[in-house]
């Protein structure tokens, strides 16, 4: 392999040599044309984001990778997916494409190339159905992606898309998985980030469409105060117009009726509007609205197709049970904008999941064993300046996928060769269980802390982090802030991509995720359909659960929630084969040809590509048990004999000339290196070609012989049949002829004979006539006569 040192143009050779020094290059294969920077190892693919449009997605590149074997071209993303789309086809076992990295590495971007380049090699059959795969990417990411101040289109929720196969291995469908939106960024955006695209599409397309504006009562961009929580950068009205039309027309491929699109832009739109509605205090108990309030609520009553009444009963007044009686109590003023805050998170939380849950219903191909290809993309390590309840979901989803991705290629491999008795340097890697045993090891753990303060009536943040200072003081995982000042108001957890510290302020809350129960009930008697039906999408824990609404117990909380979800994503994570997809960063501004050696050299760490490499170097990647070897490479020997199986074995290896020390036998299974299993392949495939070239020379013959055969005897039924038909064309001419000259004949004896009556006749006549002449010669002869007499 080249050294990546001397590959990468832009590269800090300072950085490059420190990668030579854990020998990266001696077991990487690296690809850089100026744009982008590929490079994997074994079934892991490193992809560099280049902070620059490029169009590497073309009919060429995809030609020259499909049905092309991982290794045998430049390292790619359409390699891997290659490489697992072939695995499912011949080995038949599901497969999982898992996509990880730090913010702003090029995840989402890496999705949307596997997707397209699976529906493209399979373009010929479902076309319709890969094409709504790709549009109802599109709406996901419209609704779901924001952006950051480390990434211009970060995704804030986590996607797992199972792409389904038929039998014939084309795409049949597909279903989609969804965690943890970030509601908090409805209501609220750090400096120099930005809402949810769809916002902004909406508003854009708001001022170039009036009739739009009417119908929405949309209005500049510049008056909803959800839209500038903070200093953003101006928004350009144009390009988020454009997004908006591709939204639309993704809506239509998905065969999603108009008075359905229009029903969701109607909640987005009543989104924007309570981000404007502001109380005021009456006497420190109750809360009004001011003057400017009534246009917004009537926009919203409006376009929700509430009752005014209603709609400010549920702004105005909460409801508690006691011991199952309904209790109304007035909402202070703080308590209101914190009610409008949850609404409005839950309005468009209702919204999304429907959405997904629409896209699944066009999509879903209906066969509970279908096999698939997962993509996972899901949220990348994050800490930012200020770290909230969000960051430490997301977080904790990282620990859990690098505690997976550990277990496969470290954990597990190691331990199958210390059953199997195999000779290894072992290898150490970083081992992040304690970090998770803190975050969610029971009975004493961070989130069972904080699920026992939103069960609590008074549960607070403060005590929160009482708690966690009382119970994880000494845990070497857990700190209690950055400095003693802050004490009171923060805590850091030291995850395997680093320390985070994250502020307290809001935990409780976001925990509990107070459900509008009020709001979708008077949702169900709106005089709109899509409302109606919008509020029917209750979470799954809500509607199960047979606590009484008001109640703290009427749900598992959020944490709680996505645990389960993450829990059950690992569970069909390990029943299938994984491909990873590590995105790197290299660099922190966001700017093209600009390579930060020692930020990429950290996320190698960290990302456990330094590890992988020693133990692909060192280890044994590739296993097969006694049986199967046997019955794979039982063809490279011509005597069989399985009296010694260990023997028999060896002669395989061996006869291969592989080197002893690029395998090794277990008691049940055999181990090899990359370069002996590239051997054995070589040499298999070698084989099966010779016999299959005499197999076909054989069939072949014996196809020729029986075709000749066949051919000979339909020929001479063929010529049996033709002389049939000729001799009888021929049989039947000469009959013809006879005839006609039989009619001929007797014609012109027929005239003959009608000649010669004629004659007769006329000779008969004259006979007749010279007879007549006579007697009548005779009586005037008589008469004469007679007279004379008289």
């Amino acid at each position: 392999m080249m050294s990546i040192g001397r590959r990468v143009g832009f590269a800090d050779m300072t950085a490059m040599s420190e990668i030579d020094e854990i020998g990266i290059n001696q077991n990487l294969n690296v690809r850089y044309n100026s744009d982008i920077i590929y490079t994997y190892t074994g079934s892991i693919l490193l992809a560099v984001n280049p902070y620059k449009t490029i169009n590497i997605f073309n009919k060429q590149t995809i030609s020259e990778y499909h049905m092309c074997k991982l290794g045998d071209l430049s390292p790619h993303v359409f390699a891997v997916a290659e490489a697992a789309y072939t695995s499912i086809v011949d080995d038949n076992i599901n497969q999982a494409c898992v996509i990880s990295g730090e913010s702003g590495a090029g995840k989402t971007e890496s999705t949307k190339f596997i997707l397209q380049y699976l529906c493209t090699i399979t373009s010929n059959v479902s076309s319709w159905v890969q094409q709504q795969i790709l549009e109802a990417n599109t709406i996901l990411e419209a609704f779901g992606n924001a952006k950051t101040t480390r990434n211009d289109n970060s995704s804030r929720f986590g996607k797992f898309m199972q792409v389904c196969f038929d039998d014939n291995n084309c795409i049949k469908g597909c279903v989609i998985l969804d965690y943890l939106l970030e509601q908090s960024r409805i209501t609220f955006q750090s400096v120099g980030e930005r809402n949810y695209h769809i916002m902004y599409q909406l508003v854009a397309q708001g001022q170039k469409n009036i009739g739009i504006a009417k119908s929405f009562h949309l209005r500049p961009p510049e008056f909803y105060k959800y839209l500038n929580t903070s200093n953003s950068e101006k928004i350009n009205m144009n390009i988020e117009s454009k997004k908006f039309d591709a939204v639309t027309m993704a809506f239509t491929v998905l065969q999603i009726p108009q008075f359905v699109i229009d029903g969701v832009f109607k909640v987005l739109s009543s989104i924007l509007w309570l981000g404007n509605i502001e109380f005021i205090d009456v006497d420190g108990e109750v809360t009004d609205f001011s003057r400017s309030d009534q246009e917004a609520i009537s926009i919203i009553s409006n376009l929700l197709g509430l009752s005014r009444c209603d709609f400010k009963k549920v702004l105005l007044i909460r409801q508690i049970n006691v011991r199952g009686n309904i209790t109304e109590i007035p909402l202070k003023i703080k308590e209101a904008l914190e009610n409008r805050h949850a609404l409005a998170k839950a309005l468009y939380s209702k919204t999304f999941t429907w959405l997904v849950s629409k896209i699944n219903n066009c999509t879903n191909p209906g066969q509970d064993d279908a096999k698939f290809l997962g993509v996972l993309d899901i949220f990348g390590f994050e800490n930012f300046s200020h770290n909230s309840f969000e960051q430490l979901c997301i977080n904790y989803t990282n620990e859990k996928l690098h505690k997976f991705f550990n277990h496969y290629v470290f954990a597990l491999e190691q331990s199958i060769y210390e059953h199997e008795g195999i000779h290894f340097n072992h290898v150490e890697f970083t081992d992040n269980t304690p970090c998770l045993e803190l975050l969610e090891k029971p009975p004493r753990c961070v989130f069972k802390l904080l699920t026992e303060q939103c069960h609590m009536p008074k549960g607070s943040d403060s005590a929160f982090l009482s708690n966690m200072h009382t119970e994880f003081e000494s845990h070497l995982n857990y700190i209690k802030g950055s400095d003693r000042r802050h004490w009171k108001t923060e805590f850091g957890i030291k995850h395997y991509a680093g320390l985070v510290i994250y502020a307290v302020g809001g935990f409780v809350e976001k925990n509990r995720d107070v459900q509008q129960d009020v709001m979708f009930e008077y949702m169900s008697c709106s005089k709109d359909v899509f409302i109606k039906d919008l509020s029917k999408y209750q979470d799954i824990q809500f509607i199960n659960s047979s606590y009484p609404r008001g109640s703290s117990k009427s749900k598992c909380t959020v944490s709680d929630n996505f645990r389960h979800q993450l829990q059950s994503l690992i569970d069909v994570l390990q029943n299938t084969k994984p491909w990873y997809v590590r995105c790197i960063k290299p660099n922190l501004q966001k700017r093209p040809n600009n390579y930060n050696s020692s930020l990429v050299l950290d996320q190698l760490k960290y990302l456990g590509v330094v590890d992988i490499i020693r133990i692909r170097r060192e280890g044994f990647p590739i296993h097969f048990s006694h049986e199967d070897f046997e019955v794979k490479y039982k063809c490279l020997i011509k005597n069989k004999s399985f009296e010694h199986p260990q023997k028999y074995l060896t002669n395989i290896l061996e006869k291969s000339g592989m080197p002893p020390t690029e395998w090794q036998i277990g008691k049940t299974k055999i181990f090899l290196r990359n370069a002996a299993y590239e051997l054995l392949e070589t040499n298999r495939k070698d084989k099966i070609y010779k016999n299959a070239v005499i197999i076909q020379k054989i069939w072949k013959r014996y196809y020729c012989q029986k075709s000749f055969l066949r051919n000979k005897q339909a020929v001479l039924r063929i010529q049996h049949a033709y002389r049939g038909w000729r001799l009888k064309i021929r049989f039947m001419r000469m009959r013809r002829s006879a005839i006609v000259i039989q009619s001929r004949l007797r014609g012109v004896f027929a005239r003959e004979v009608a000649a010669a009556l004629k004659e007769m006749k006329r000779v008969d006549e004259e006979l007749k006539k010279s007879d007549g002449i006579y007697e009548q010669l005779t009586s005037i002869n008589t008469k004469t006569l007679a007279d004379c007499e008289r």
